[in-house]
Formats: C-alpha cells, sequence, structure tokens
C-alpha cells in the first residue's frame, strides 16, 4: 500500500461569495500515485481560523501559520482508569448508564478521554457499580 508524501501547498479557497483566499505553506498529505491532497482535523481546524481572520480583514492571501493547529489533549487519566476497570468487569457504559438511573450519553461523556471535570462522587458511583474501591494516589509529576 501506498503512503501519502507529506507536502507543503498552496491552495486558495472561497471565503465568502466573491472573497476567494491563497494560503501559501499548507501542511498536506499528498497521495504519490494519485495527487490527491488531504489535510489532517489540525489543518482544517487551523485554516478555518485563517479563513475566519481573512474575512473579518478582507484579505486575500495569507501564510499557514502552524501554531493554530490545535494541540492534542492530554488523555484525562481518571477516565481511562474508569474504562480499563469497565472492560475489565466485562460491562459496558449502557451497562452503567442503567445500574446509575443515567442516560448512556452520559456515562460516555465520562469515560471519554477529553473529559477532565470528574467528580469524586461520580467516581464513587461508578466504583460501586464496578464492585470496586476508589483510592486517590498523590505522586510527583514526571519531568
Amino acid at each position: 500500500m501506498t503512503q501519502p508524501n507529506q507536502s507543503f501547498i498552496t491552495e486558495t479557497f472561497k471565503v465568502k461569495e466573491g472573497h476567494l483566499l491563497t494560503v501559501h505553506q499548507v501542511p498536506a498529505l499528498t497521495h504519490p500515485e494519485t495527487g490527491e491532497v488531504a489535510f489532517s482535523m489540525g489543518v482544517v481546524a487551523a485554516l478555518d481560523v485563517l479563513k475566519g481572520q481573512a474575512a473579518e480583514l478582507g484579505l486575500t492571501e495569507m501564510q499557514f501559520d502552524p501554531a493554530l493547529i490545535p494541540t492534542q489533549e492530554v488523555p484525562d487519566p481518571v477516565s481511562r482508569e474508569l474504562r480499563r476497570a469497565m472492560l475489565a468487569r466485562g460491562m459496558t457504559g449502557a451497562a452503567i448508564a442503567r445500574a446509575l438511573g443515567v442516560k448512556p450519553p452520559l456515562v460516555s461523556r465520562w469515560l471519554s478521554s477529553s473529559y477532565h471535570d470528574h467528580s469524586m462522587e461520580t467516581i464513587r458511583r461508578i466504583a460501586e457499580v464496578l464492585d470496586m474501591e476508589v483510592e486517590v494516589k498523590l505522586k510527583p509529576r514526571a519531568s
């Protein structure tokens, strides 16, 4: 299977009716055989920001700004541990939701690696459903 090549291209986008924006040095993945171009989700997000700026300021040409690519969040360790425990017990998010009397999307949010707002009460309730104990441990940060 042929892998796409990383390249930097100049691309023109329609910002609004009658307003085109040319962006230089856009990181792209180019298929070596077909020439098909694709952008990562982070580059798409950064391009959306640039298009918004261009529309506001009436710009028709910009340099791509890599600083606009969203940084990947560190997965939440509590969510990861809850998911690990759930799988170890052979349970599903839907089963936990039923046991807690909440809707499955709420449990899905608690298990999401991007969710960083678990209350101790929520953790305790989930642990109870999983027939587990909660242990809180503080340790020095990795440097």
